[in-house]
């Protein structure tokens, strides 16, 4: 049963999504009550600018719930906002001038921080160039003021990206070799899947496991084991295009991801890492081979089956002697499913190594 204060996983995936639902609930629960007090006046104009506005900042704030593009639908609110806020000062004059504060500091919670820079920038202008002060001490205060406002407000976006991307980077990276992670390869993979179904685009999964690496541990020590595997994942990343994908998913064992590539440019891709791994020492003078099992995209696969079929050829390539690429080719029999991808890891049987 679905916890009831659980709205959807998109809101957690995607803060902004969150800022955004949120920006619009109280954009209609603030300016509402100010728009009939408007109408009341017969300032029929302002109350014009306003439900356009409100409806504006709804459809956006639907938008991103549908699509997820929230970035898209962020920066179209912050134009949109402060070209009505700008509008608004032009007619109502002073009564609307506090607003810029606010919006301004909503600015930088919804778009990126150079489009909210230059929003924020011509609102405080406007607001500036349109608005009769009392006394220019008045006006030097609210421009003092809104600029403070400004600078407080991208200094904490900066921050909170910094942030972001760190947290980010601890969820979806290997800590040890700094590639992605389990997590980050069923997002790659479930992308994978989607651009062949939508646009055909082949893609091959590669299973990798670095040959009698137990050995390794107990002969030369964990921390030797640990440079071997990082010196491996680097090896594989100056082996491959940009757009390829190299992923840890424990151990000893990696993952590769060719995007929009077919049997055989698999085949010269893996052979070249293959050999890259085994032409020099990883560590010190300990040379490690690799063996890979691959598989080709199939119309009718999810990302583990996919995965699975992969693996399989992987103990395709282990019986017939290590150190060589080995590919799928259709079911994969009961027996050579060793690997089990349970609980977020993986689990391999002893004589597997």
């Amino acid at each position: 049963m679905k916890h009831p204060f659980a709205l959807d996983n998109r809101l957690g995936a995607d803060v902004r999504i969150a800022m955004i639902l949120l920006f619009a609930a109280l954009t209609v629960v603030g300016i509402t009550p100010f728009a009939v007090m408007r109408a009341l006046n017969g300032q029929w104009l302002a109350v014009a600018l306003e439900v356009v506005m409100m409806l504006g900042i709804a459809a956006c704030a639907g938008h991103a719930w549908r699509t997820r593009e929230s970035a898209v639908a962020g920066s179209i609110i912050v134009v949109m906002v402060c070209t009505f806020y700008a509008a608004l000062i032009v007619v109502l004059g002073p009564s609307v001038t506090p607003w810029v504060f606010v919006v301004v500091m909503a600015n930088f919670m919804l778009a990126p921080r150079l489009l909210a820079t230059g929003c924020s920038t011509v609102l405080i202008a406007t607001a500036l160039g349109m608005t009769s002060f009392a006394q220019p001490a008045a006006m030097a205060t609210f421009a003092v003021a809104s600029v403070l406002v400004m600078l407080f407000a991208f200094i904490f976006a900066s921050l909170t990206e910094v942030q972001r991307t760190l947290l980010e980077s601890l969820v979806i990276r290997d800590p040890l070799t700094g590639i992605g992670n389990r997590r980050s390869m069923e997002i790659e993979l479930a992308d994978a899947l989607k651009g062949h179904l939508a646009r055909g685009e082949p893609a091959t999964v590669a299973v990798l496991d670095l040959d009698h690496f137990k050995q390794v541990n107990d002969r030369y020590g964990h921390d030797a084991g640990d440079r071997a595997i990082k010196g491996f994942a680097d090896r594989v990343q100056a082996c491959i295009r940009k757009r390829d994908r190299v992923f840890r998913l424990g151990g000893e064992e990696f993952v590769l991801l060719l995007p929009g590539t077919d049997h055989s440019g698999a085949r010269v891709a893996l052979e070249k890492v293959r050999d890259a791994v085994q032409a020099e020492p990883l560590v010190d003078q300990l040379r490690i081979t690799t063996s890979i099992g691959a598989a080709m995209l199939e119309p009718d696969d999810d990302w583990p089956r996919w995965l699975a079929r992969a693996d399989s050829a992987l103990y395709q390539a282990k019986d017939a002697g290590r150190d060589r690429v080995s590919f799928d080719g259709g079911l994969a029999r009961p027996g050579e499913r060793r690997l089990r991808l349970v609980a977020g890891r993986s689990q391999r049987s002893p004589e597997d190594d």
